[in-house]
C-alpha cells in the first residue's frame, strides 16, 4: 500500500504518514456511496439538517483541536484557522439546517395562460456528488460544499488536496462522530491520479475548487461522460480606489485583502488600481503598513502571515518575479524569498508597462500586489473586465452610488464595495466566478440548488379541470380559428389589460370541439 507523508510547511517537521487511497478500490467505495446515499435520501431534509446541528456541537467541542491541526498542515496564522476558517463553517452549519427544510419544499410556478392547470418545482438529489478541494482553505471550503452535498439527500466521495490530508480525514471523522450513516461521506487520500480515476467511476456531479489550468482538464474529462462539473476556479481579482477614498481606509483593505493567507485565496486583491491623483499617497501608507506585518511559526500566534503551503507555488512566483525585474518593473517592496523559502516577503510592483507582465495577468496566488493607475471611472472599468478572469473585484470609494454603478459594469461573480475578500465565507451569499474563474454557485439558495436535480410538475388545479386539451388531434378549421383568436386579443392587449382567464377560452375551444363533433 502506497503511503503518503504529512510536513509541516513551516518547520518541515513530518506530522504523519498516511496510507494512499487504492484506485482498485474505488469501484467498491462508489457501490458503498450509492447504497447509503438511497437511505440517506429517505430521510426528511428536516432529519438530515438535525445531524448538521449535532457536527456543529461536534465542531465546537474541537474548536482548538482542529485549529491546531489547521496551523500545522497549511501553515496559516492561528488567528485565520479561527476566523477564516472555523468560524464561516459554523455560520454556514447553523444557516442550512435552518432554512434547506424551507428551500428544498415544492415550489409552486405561478401560470400566466394555462390557469386550469398548476406547476410546481420539486427537487430530489443528484446522487453521489464528488468534492475534490484545494489546500489554501482545507477546512472551510470543503466542509461548506460537503453539508450542502448532504443536506440535500447526496452521498460525498471526497478528496482533500495532497498538501493538506490531515485535515480532509478530520473532516471525514467530524461526520462519523456527528452519527452520520457509513460510507454517507467517504475520503479519498492520494494526488491527481486518484482525482482522475474517481472522474471515471462516473460520479454524478463533480465539485471542484482550484486551478484554471486542472479546472479545464476535469471539464474535459467529465465531458466523455457527460457528467456536470461545478468549477471554483481561480482569479486575477481588482481593487478599484476611487479618488475620493480615505488612504488610510483602502491601504487597509489593500493590506488585508491581498496579504491575508499570505495571498494564498483565490479571492484575493491582487491587482490594485488607484487613481492617479492619490497613488504616491496609497503606495506610502501602503508600504509603511506591510513594513508592520509580522512573519513566524503559526504556532506562535504571533504572525500575521501564512508561509507558503504548496512548493509548487513557488515556482510560479519566481518566474513572475523574475520576469517583471528583467523587463523593467519596479518593485516598491518585497520580491524575495526568507532564507529558508518557507514565505515570500509581502511585494508590490508597479511602473511603466506593467500590465503587460504575467505578473499582472496571470494569477500568482501569492503575497504580490501589482499597482496601476487610471484616470477616470470608465478606464478602471475596462481594465478590470480585460482579463481573463472574473471572480471577485472590491470598490473602495465614499461614494457608494458611483461605486454600485461602477460594481455592475464590472465581469465578476461578485463585487465588494469597501470591502474584501471575505464574502467567499458568508452563507447567505452566493459565491462563484465568470470566464475562466469557473462556472456555477456555492452557499446561499442558489448554490444548495447546484446540489439537487429540479423536477417539474404540471397537473390539473382539480378533478374537475381533467379534460381533452383543445389542442390534441384531430386537427380542424373551426379549431384553428378558435386558437387563432387568441392573436386577436393579444393584439388588442386584453389579456395584458384585463387579466382575462385563457382557460376560459379553452373551455370554450372545447365546447365548440365537442357541439361540432369535430
Amino acid at each position: 500500500m502506497a503511503s503518503m507523508i504529512c510536513r509541516n510547511p513551516a518547520t518541515g517537521e513530518v506530522l504523519e504518514e498516511i496510507e494512499t487511497t487504492s484506485i482498485s478500490a474505488l469501484p467498491n467505495i462508489f457501490n458503498q456511496a450509492r447504497v447509503a446515499q438511497i437511505k440517506w435520501a429517505a430521510l426528511s431534509v428536516a432529519a438530515r439538517s438535525s445531524r448538521l446541528i449535532q457536527l456543529r456541537e461536534t465542531l465546537l467541542n474541537r474548536t482548538d483541536e482542529l485549529i491546531d491541526l489547521i496551523v500545522r498542515e497549511n501553515g496559516k496564522p492561528r488567528h485565520e484557522a479561527l476566523t477564516s476558517e472555523l468560524i464561516p463553517v459554523v455560520d454556514m452549519l447553523t444557516y442550512f439546517a435552518k432554512r434547506a427544510p424551507a428551500l428544498l419544499k415544492d415550489k409552486p410556478i405561478p401560470l400566466t395562460v394555462m390557469k386550469h392547470r398548476k406547476s410546481y418545482l420539486n427537487y430530489w438529489p443528484i446522487g453521489v456528488v464528488a468534492i475534490i478541494s484545494p489546500w489554501n482553505y482545507p477546512f472551510m471550503l470543503p466542509m461548506g460544499q460537503i453539508l450542502m452535498a448532504l443536506i440535500t439527500g447526496n452521498a460525498v466521495i471526497f478528496k482533500p488536496s495532497e498538501e493538506t490530508p490531515l485535515v480532509g480525514l478530520k473532516i471525514q471523522t467530524l461526520y462519523e462522530e456527528a452519527g452520520l450513516p457509513s460510507n454517507t461521506i467517504q475520503t479519498l487520500i492520494g494526488d491527481g491520479a486518484v482525482g482522475a480515476a474517481i472522474i471515471e467511476q462516473k460520479p454524478d456531479k463533480i465539485f471542484f475548487t482550484g486551478s484554471a489550468m486542472t479546472g479545464k482538464k476535469i471539464l474535459s474529462s467529465a465531458a466523455q461522460h457527460l457528467i456536470p462539473v461545478n468549477l471554483e476556479l481561480g482569479g486575477k481579482n481588482a481593487a478599484i480606489i476611487l479618488p475620493d477614498a480615505n488612504i488610510d481606509f483602502a491601504s487597509s483593505a489593500v493590506l488585508w485583502g491581498g496579504f491575508s493567507n499570505s495571498g494564498q485565496i483565490c479571492a484575493a486583491a491582487s491587482r490594485i488600481l488607484v487613481h492617479e491623483s492619490i497613488v504616491d499617497n496609497f503606495i506610502s501608507l501602503l508600504t509603511k503598513k506591510i513594513g508592520s506585518l509580522r512573519h513566524g511559526v503559526s504556532d506562535s500566534s504571533q504572525n500575521d502571515l501564512a508561509v507558503i503551503t504548496s512548493g509548487k507555488q513557488k515556482a510560479v512566483y519566481e518566474n513572475q518575479i523574475n520576469e517583471a525585474k528583467a523587463l523593467g518593473a519596479r518593485f516598491i517592496c518585497g520580491g524575495a524569498f526568507s532564507p529558508d523559502k518557507t514565505w515570500l516577503e509581502p511585494t508590490i510592483v508597479t511602473g511603466p508597462g506593467v500590465e503587460n507582465l504575467s505578473i499582472y495577468n496571470e494569477e500568482s496566488f501569492g503575497p504580490i500586489l501589482v499597482v496601476t493607475t487610471f484616470k477616470s471611472p470608465a478606464e478602471a472599468i475596462e481594465k478590470v473586465n480585460n482579463s481573463r478572469y472574473g471572480l471577485v473585484a472590491s470598490v473602495i470609494t465614499q461614494n457608494i452610488a458611483l461605486g454600485e454603478d461602477i460594481a455592475k459594469q464590472l465581469q465578476v461573480g461578485t463585487v465588494m464595495i469597501n470591502e474584501v475578500v471575505y464574502t467567499a465565507g458568508l452563507a447567505e451569499t452566493p459565491w462563484g466566478g465568470v470566464k475562466e474563474s469557473g462556472m456555477g454557485r456555492t452557499h446561499a439558495d442558489i448554490g444548495l440548488y447546484e446540489f439537487v436535480n429540479i423536477r417539474h410538475i404540471h397537473k390539473p388545479r382539480s378533478r374537475l379541470f381533467t379534460f381533452k386539451s383543445p389542442w390534441w388531434f384531430p386537427y380542424t378549421p373551426y379549431q384553428y380559428l378558435a386558437f387563432r383568436s387568441f392573436i386577436e386579443l393579444y393584439k388588442r392587449h386584453w389579456l395584458d389589460k384585463l387579466r382575462i382567464f385563457p382557460h376560459f377560452l379553452m373551455n370554450l375551444i372545447q365546447f365548440i370541439k365537442k357541439e361540432k363533433r369535430l
